[in-house]
């Protein structure tokens, strides 16, 4: 029998996470004589007794993946309170079809992912890890450190680390299959998986082949009432209403608007092309249909593991893998809106409309007029976002033993990700305006070039074939490359003897190289294309030098209120080709007074290094942007009296002349935003406190509390910063981000902002970890047949004080914790931001059943809205939701082993059926959080295992 100890501090749920998987019972006598097993645990390169360790971790067991159901990894840990919701089956707007994990809301680039102990390179040019390329069928559990972690692993590791452990041993043939189904009868998902292990040399060597198949069907947002049409919650109306987008496929006129005898109107087409007053919300635009509730995803993986003793005291192992996945998004068709040219006497409009755009659009030359024109392409289909990629990862190292009780290990890895997506139905915007410019007399394009036709916008069904092949562009297509080169090596073992027990130490270099390239269709680059974003060029690459070390210095063993107190510290240096040098360091404490109780805390220094993408994107320019959403928000306009607030110098750093103060008032001018990448970031720095207290008292054998405070704060956080935000929210009026804004000479309108990556300002979130697990064997009676049974009981509750987001060291900060929506959906990783997360799971096994039970609680969170009001300055909104209350979720599964070969499982996820709250539209367009609260109701998942 084993004694997990865990020393465990005051505040911080973390520690006792890794007790998730140990037994609680007090070491024997004779075991204690004998001596307590060392094992590695995430977290350090020393070896520990019993996974103790003064950072707080969580294990994640195979059961717990296996009954989650899904077949995606990311599925469980969304579930799990110390993790934000990220991409996932759902994220068909935003995503990019990726499944990636964002630890305490921070961000998933802020999160390191692992393999074996070892770092897993990033999915494009980012930082952030798709969980989807591992070999999920050889997974034995994961490890889970939610701490600052970049003294022991480098960069990234800022919110903590997740560290997926595979089975290296496998002797046999493993089959798994499993198909879900929700009660609804769609969002189907298929998977199958096989290994195949086998000893060779009279067990010297092991090779493990592995190989899988993964089919999740697409299912469209109608599919379920509460997202079949957009929902929206107005600041200044009593009533929800339903409605949709005003970017119609009748064509709307958006600017100048008009008046109809209401006031100044949106204008839209009838079906003769003839304008009139746009009736709101009827005339608008229902987009949900078209949109996936669940994208689909196919994706084939396979690989091999071998390990070989090549003597007693040294092993030689390598790793393969290789994943190819297809995910494919849809939206409504292309929401167009453009400022576009036309001549008054084009024949391809009405009378009416010529004579209204002759009134009331704004002269450019001659007959030709210009105006704001939105326009839903339905004759074009939706568009398709479909995302091809391919993941190759090698690893190959040798580790030992040397002298008398130290380990090495050294190892290579080489990795490659290559990405190819293709855009499906857009169109190009100067075909458009081309197609607009139409001859009188010839009935022509003034420009034929092109093969142009005259395109007609005005009225549903007026574009004829040819004009709708015309401005089709083929499909657009982006190509990733990324490759990651590392070695690296360490060694471990006892430095000498003090009165408290052996000194450890762990002392290890690496170099690590990231070479990447994102090359943006051109169409893209130049923004020719309607309806999808703007997209740069990428290429560059980063490398690394680092060299660690770590000790373990025990203070006190065996003695009066220290049954064990040692000091952990660790520090790394890393020089990084184009970020410079950095230093992260950590000082841990571990006490414990009793057997039963133990307190500990760290304090660390983490760092993330600026990745390729926010370092090395190329420069890029968009036209056709408003800098402010009204004409009173600028700054220097007479109308926000630049006098009162103190903003006359940094107006006229802006380009405004003085004589101009008071006088001048803007207006909505169309302007160009440049924006870029910046070589010269410096890596985010974050520092993290945690403290906590474990108890496992011995009065009740099995049982583990765990108590864990964890305070953490990123300062020069790595983002795009609005140079019109900077320039006005500093106090230094000679600021640098004031150059950065260029206003028209007659005008004096802004007409270019440049916006570039900068180390702009900071994140915090601080909050308690709480854990409970216990476990115990039932009464006979309680069993099936003469087979004993086990009852096991885990809870996971995490309280967040604060999540905190600072755009700039000068800005107000912006406290998101306890809300949802906008403005921290833009500012955050995440749509809702709960105060308290609660999972709890009941486990029942004996004989052939297995049971799982898991509950999870999610509190109650407030409309950000009043935030996002107070933000810009407006009264308190007028809110119909102004509160989502808490939810509850409730899962069962079961599991029937036929024989020591066959095994059949079950997985009721959402057992009450419980929906989504609604949001309406403070959240992105399906009405709810689909990451965070379960959209597709009741659901079954059917598996089998056979294992010979």
């Amino acid at each position: 029998m084993k004694t997990p100890s865990f020393l465990c501090g005051f505040v911080l749920v973390l520690v006792s996470l890794q007790g998730l998987a140990q037994d609680a019972e007090e070491l024997t006598e004779e075991e204690a004589a004998a001596g307590v097993e060392e094992i590695i645990v995430t977290g350090s390169r020393l070896k520990r007794r019993d996974f103790s360790a003064p950072s707080p971790i969580m294990t994640i067991d195979r059961d717990t993946f296996d009954f989650s159901g899904q077949g995606t990894l990311e599925t469980v840990f969304n579930q799990m309170p110390q993790f934000m919701p990220d991409f996932d089956r759902t994220a068909n707007n935003p995503g990019n079809g990726t499944a990636q994990l964002n630890l305490r809301g921070l961000g998933s680039h802020r999160t390191l992912v692992m393999l074996n102990g070892r770092r897993l390179a990033p999915s494009g040019i980012g930082t952030a890890v798709d969980v989807n390329n591992l070999p999920q069928a050889l997974i034995d559990r994961a490890e889970v450190i939610t701490g600052g972690a970049s003294t022991v692993y480098g960069s990234d590791a800022i919110s903590g680390v997740v560290n997926f452990m595979i089975r290296d041993d496998f002797d046999g043939l493993s089959l798994d299959t499993s198909a879900y189904v929700t009660e609804e009868g769609d969002s189907y998902i298929y998977d199958i998986s096989a290994a195949y292990g086998h000893n060779f040399r009279n067990g010297r060597g092991n090779i493990t082949l592995f190989g899988g198949y993964y089919d999740r069907e697409e299912t469209y947002a109608d599919a379920r009432e509460f997202t079949s049409a957009p929902i929206f919650d107005f600041w200044w109306s009593d009533e929800l209403i339903t409605g949709g987008s005003a970017r119609a496929p009748e064509g709307v006129l958006n600017n100048p608007q008009v008046d109809w005898g209401n006031g100044p109107q949106w204008t839209i087409f009838d079906s003769n092309g003839d304008p009139r007053e746009m009736i709101l919300p009827d005339d608008t635009y229902n987009w949900a249909p078209w949109n996936f509730l669940q994208i689909p995803l196919e994706r084939y993986n396979g690989g091999f593991l071998l390990n070989y003793e090549l003597s007693a005291r040294s092993e030689l192992y390598m790793e393969a893998s290789y994943s190819e996945s297809t995910v494919e998004q849809v939206l409504a068709p292309i929401p167009a809106g453009e400022w576009l040219m036309i001549n008054t006497d084009n024949p391809i409009l009405s009378p009416a409309t010529q004579q209204f755009f002759a009134d009331n659009l704004y002269p450019v030359s001659g007959n030709i007029v210009i105006g704001n024109f939105f326009k839903r392409f339905e004759e074009l289909g939706p568009r398709i976002f479909e995302n091809n990629s391919e993941y190759l990862r090698i690893v190959s190292g040798v580790k030992g033993e040397f002298a008398s009780d130290w380990e090495y290990d050294v190892w290579f890895t080489y990795t490659e990700n290559d990405e190819v997506e293709l855009t499906i139905n857009t169109a190009s915007a100067s075909r458009l305006q081309q197609g607009l410019l139409v001859d009188p007399v010839t009935g022509q394009c003034f420009d034929p070039s092109n093969g142009c036709v005259p395109v007609n916008i005005f009225g549903l069904g007026n574009m004829s074939p040819e004009a709708i092949d015309f401005i089709r562009l083929q499909p657009l297509q982006n190509l990733t490359k990324r490759e990651q080169v590392l070695a690296s090596a360490f060694v471990r073992g006892e430095i000498f003897e003090t009165w408290a027990g052996t000194v450890d130490a762990a002392f290890g270099v690496e170099w690590r190289k990231d070479d990447g390239s994102f090359q943006a269709d051109d169409f893209l680059f130049t923004g020719d294309a309607m309806g999808v974003n703007y997209a740069s060029t990428v290429s560059g690459e980063e490398s690394v030098y680092e060299a660690f070390a770590e000790f373990l210095v025990p203070l006190a063993e065996d003695a009066a209120f220290a049954q064990y107190l040692g000091l952990e510290v660790g520090g790394r240096y890393s020089k990084y080709d184009n970020a410079g040098g950095v230093e992260t360091w950590k000082v841990g404490v571990e006490w414990r007074p009793v057997n039963s109780v133990g307190v500990r805390s760290m304090y660390q220094r983490s760092v993330r290094a600026p990745n390729l993408w926010e370092a090395f994107e190329e420069q890029s320019e968009a036209d056709g942007f408003f800098v402010f959403s009204d004409p009173a928000e600028d700054p220097c306009s007479a109308a926000a009296d630049p006098v009162a607030s103190g903003n006359v110098d940094k107006c006229i750093a802006t380009g405004l002349p003085a004589d101009q103060i008071g006088v001048f008032d803007a207006y909505q001018f169309p302007m160009t935003w440049i924006w870029g990448g910046n070589p010269d970031l410096e890596p985010e720095v974050a520092d993290t406190l945690t403290v906590g207290l474990v108890i496992t008292p011995k009065s009740i054998p099995n049982l583990q509390l765990s108590i864990d405070y964890y305070d953490l704060e990123v300062e020069g956080e790595i983002g795009g910063l609005s140079a019109v935000d900077a320039c006005f929210d500093s106090a230094n009026v000679n600021n640098l981000f004031c150059d950065l804004i260029k206003r028209d000479p007659v005008s004096f309108n802004v007409i270019e902002v440049r916006q570039y990556n900068i180390n702009r300002g900071l994140r915090a979130t601080s909050g308690i970890d709480t854990q409970l697990s216990y476990r115990a064997e039932l009464p006979g009676a309680l069993a099936i047949g003469n087979t004993g049974a086990d009852f096991g009981v885990n809870l996971i509750w995490t309280h967040v004080f604060e999540l905190k987001y600072q755009q700039t060291l000068f800005s107000t900060a912006l406290d998101c914790i306890g809300t949802y929506g906008w403005p921290c959906t833009f500012r955050n990783d995440g749509m809702t931001f709960p105060t308290d997360r609660v999972t709890t799971s009941l486990s029942y096994a004996s004989g052939n059943l297995s049971a799982h039970l898991s509950w999870r609680w999610i509190s109650g969170s407030d409309n950000g809205a009043p935030l996002r009001a107070a933000d810009f300055g407006f009264p308190d909104p007028i809110l119909v939701i102004p509160r989502i209350e808490r939810k509850n979720y409730v899962d069962l599964g079961l599991a029937w082993e036929f024989n020591e070969h066959v095994t059949a499982r079950l997985t009721i996820a959402n057992l009450g059926d419980s929906g989504p709250p609604l949001m309406a539209d403070a959240v992105w367009d399906k009405n709810t959080d689909t990451r965070m609260y379960d959209i597709f109701g009741r659901s079954y998942t059917l598996a089998f295992s056979l294992n010979y």
